[in-house]
């Protein structure tokens, strides 16, 4: 296991599997310095239980408050099993999302129609639709309408986050480039939601996420970027498999 990422992480927690300090001076190998607040579970399946804890720990302090948790969502292969075992919850344990409002983080552009082929469509498959949350709570990119729209459409979408007073948390992947939620490498913390450009791995992997092989060759997306951020947000790294071909994607920060 490298252990000269002090730089940019911060491990609050790694199993003794992958990394077993033998002292303090080694184990602050992995924590000065720190920027980002980092667990490495042993399992996807023990990570997935702790995160999927966090959040239904949050959606019922906020229902006790009477208040609603406001959660901004991706997609992609790293993030299905945290959104199975979220239905589960639901399903199972009589956790209830009446409270909750979603905000979709990133979409395709440009889309034919709404439903077909987008990020919002594999959400909605994979969590919404399973789940009891009010649609009025549900907003979305969307990646149908003409360029000279979209800069007051990105504004307007970041002004309906502010009215819910921002996000409780983030649900985010890791992509193979560094990426985070969609965001490509250099984009940075003060980025506003935009339409960009992906590159060629990112389209790859979203294609194959999406079940497809036949791209555009220059794909966009829309970024957002939250005004105020979240108080947590949650990026996750599970197993996935090697993409075989390309795509494009919307993206909120």
């Amino acid at each position: 296991m490298r252990t000269n990422l002090s730089s940019q992480i911060s491990l609050n927690r790694v199993s003794p599997k992958y990394y077993k300090p033998e002292n303090a001076v080694e184990r602050s190998v992995l924590t000065r310095c720190e920027k980002v607040p980092t667990d490495i579970y042993e399992t996807m399946e023990e990570g997935v239980q702790h995160i999927a804890n966090e959040i239904a720990a949050k959606i019922q302090e906020r229902q006790r408050e009477g208040k609603f948790c406001v959660i901004g969502a991706g997609t992609g292969a790293s993030l299905r099993p945290l959104y199975a075992e979220l239905v589960r919850k639901h399903k199972d344990e009589g956790l209830s999302f009446r409270n909750v409002v979603i905000f979709n983080l990133y979409e395709y552009y440009p889309l034919a129609s709404e439903g077909a082929g987008s990020s919002f469509s594999q959400l909605s498959e994979l969590f919404l639709s399973q789940i009891d949350i009010d649609k009025q709570n549900v907003f979305t990119i969307d990646g149908t309408i003409p360029q000279e729209a979209v800069i007051e459409y990105c504004r307007l979408y970041e002004q309906r986050i502010q009215t819910f007073g921002g996000i409780d948390m983030a649900l985010m992947g890791i992509g193979r480039e560094g990426n985070i939620a969609m965001n490509e490498p250099g984009s940075s913390l003060s980025s506003p939601t935009r339409l960009i450009l992906i590159d060629s791995t990112s389209r790859a992997e979203a294609a194959h996420n999406l079940g497809v092989d036949n791209l555009p060759p220059a794909p966009s997306r829309w970024v957002w970027r939250l005004l105020w951020p979240p108080a947590k947000s949650i990026c996750w790294h599970g197993e996935t498999t090697k993409p075989t071909s390309s795509r494009k994607r919307w993206k909120t920060k």
